[in-house]
């Protein structure tokens, strides 16, 4: 798992080299990037939800997200 560390310790370094404004465009970035991949896969499990229903389903798994 040596590899995994030294790509933790490379992202942090990159991330502290960015401006403030820079990490928070990152993040939302990101953020819509995995809402979008959320609603990707919703939409292939559920073609009959609407799109009120895939976002419920959406702030449901961020909701109840875990890390570990």
């Amino acid at each position: 798992m040596d590899h995994v560390r030294k790509a933790d310790e490379r992202r942090a370094a990159i991330y502290r080299q960015m401006t403030p404004t820079r990490r928070l465009q990152q993040a939302v970035r990101l953020n819509r990037q995995m809402r979008s991949l959320m609603d990707a896969g919703l939409r292939a499990q559920h073609p009959d939800w609407y799109e009120a229903e895939r976002r419920r389903g959406i702030a449901e798994r961020i909701l109840h997200a875990r890390t570990e």
